[in-house]
């Protein structure tokens, strides 16, 4: 059982995000180094690394979506505060407490239709084209990730409820 402890920083939900953040970071890494061997192949002997594109846009989707959890946690999302700038604390909490509603309730709803999605690619045998990577992979990060930002966001909705100022 998890206890929400008063730090966000200190919780399992931040190691975890930040342990995905650092898998992203790898994943990033791997994609960088085959799209640095795919250049210097076809520049250098005319053969780039077969699936190049495949692996660079399949490797992103995984790294962007396990980001987003540390990203939300670390309040790291674009804010636009051009109508905010001169509102009172506790309206700036009252907004912050109905953005994080609105983003938990769109996490757990992007899981939820993301599993569809990937339910559908593996009954359908979705793959890439040139090396024949089954889609459903990607989805499957997703889906996680997605519901980790949703129990970040109840988090966040928890510790607001028990006065706490989750930043």
């Amino acid at each position: 059982m998890t206890v929400l402890s008063g730090d966000i920083q200190q919780s399992y939900l931040a190691r975890i995000s930040n342990l995905f953040a650092l898998t992203g970071g790898f994943i990033m890494l791997v994609v960088a180094a085959v799209t640095v061997a795919s250049i210097i192949g076809r520049t250098t002997m005319g053969q780039s690394v077969e699936g190049d594109y495949e692996i660079t846009e399949m490797g992103l989707a995984m790294a962007i979506f396990l980001f987003l959890p540390e990203c939300y946690l670390r309040k790291g999302h674009v804010i636009v505060d051009l109508f905010t700038s001169h509102c009172t604390p506790n309206t700036l909490r009252t907004l912050d407490f109905i953005g994080d509603v609105v983003f938990t309730i769109i996490a757990f709803l992007f899981a939820y239709r993301m599993s569809m999605s990937g339910f559908e690619a593996k009954e359908y045998m979705e793959q890439s084209m040139l090396l024949g990577l089954p889609t459903w992979w990607t989805f499957v990060v997703g889906v996680i990730s997605m519901v980790l930002c949703g129990l970040c966001g109840l988090y966040n909705i928890f510790s607001t409820f028990r006065g706490g100022n989750h930043e």
